[in-house]
């Protein structure tokens, strides 16, 4: 991909994050620096559509991102957002608070779920599940969609299904996986690790989840537990 349709895909997708609208070419024009015009804009979104990183969902609308665009942007794109500092004390309080090492995973985890707002699963073992953040879930526009609302409660559901996969398939880093790689639905982005105590940590969002935060959020919980 050229360096200008890379910049371009990385705004595109950071602003969908933000917003949950369609970024139109009027829009990157405003608050992008590409230093292009709004035709040349719209034709690197056409080339970035056609080569299926993009996709229009209204005629009139602007572009979002597909599976692939995200994907593309998680390994190639994406910078690391930092936490916050007040979010780090918080975090940091919250461990220091218990040497009970599964009450210390259990409360950092609700609240790391508070924060990237979405919901957060911990198999101790393969029988042994919590989860929190659900409810977040509810209030993202996605799941306003009664079929993507009904695929990810079914999912929870079946949980410990889609646990016994991930088991297997996490390793020693931080892993994303997005859209039909992500066992617990096409509609969903996930991000997870397992700490020190094989414990396996995941965060579930929609598709549209700040993936440079929750990974930073989920670094976060490995290095510190």
């Amino acid at each position: 991909m050229e360096p200008r349709q890379e910049k371009l895909l990385k705004l595109i997708i950071e602003n969908y994050i933000k917003t949950a609208e369609p970024i139109g070419s009027k829009f990157i024009v405003e608050v992008g620096d590409l230093e292009v015009s709004a035709p040349t804009i719209r034709n690197e979104m056409r080339e970035l559509e056609n080569s299926g990183f993009l996709t229009q969902p209204h005629t009139s609308a602007g572009r979002i991102p597909t599976e692939k665009g995200y994907q593309y942007y998680v390994e190639n794109l994406m910078q690391p957002q930092e936490i916050s500092k007040k979010n780090k004390e918080i975090l940091t309080q919250i461990i220091k608070q218990t040497n009970d090492e599964i009450k210390k995973i259990k409360n950092t985890v609700k609240k790391i779920a508070e924060i990237a707002n979405n919901a957060i699963i911990v198999a101790f073992d393969k029988d042994n599940i919590y989860y929190t953040g659900i409810s977040n879930l509810f209030t993202q526009p996605e799941f306003l969609d009664q079929v993507n609302l009904s695929s990810i409660s079914s999912m929870f559901d079946q949980c410990e299904n889609c646990l016994d996969s991930l088991f297997e398939t996490i390793g020693s880093g931080v892993s994303i996986l997005i859209g039909q790689n992500n066992p617990f639905g096409s509609a969903c982005g996930l991000i997870a690790c397992k700490l020190s105590n094989n414990a396996l940590v995941a965060l579930v969002g929609p598709t549209r989840m700040n993936y440079a935060e929750s990974v930073s959020l989920i670094n976060f919980i490995r290095e510190s537990i």
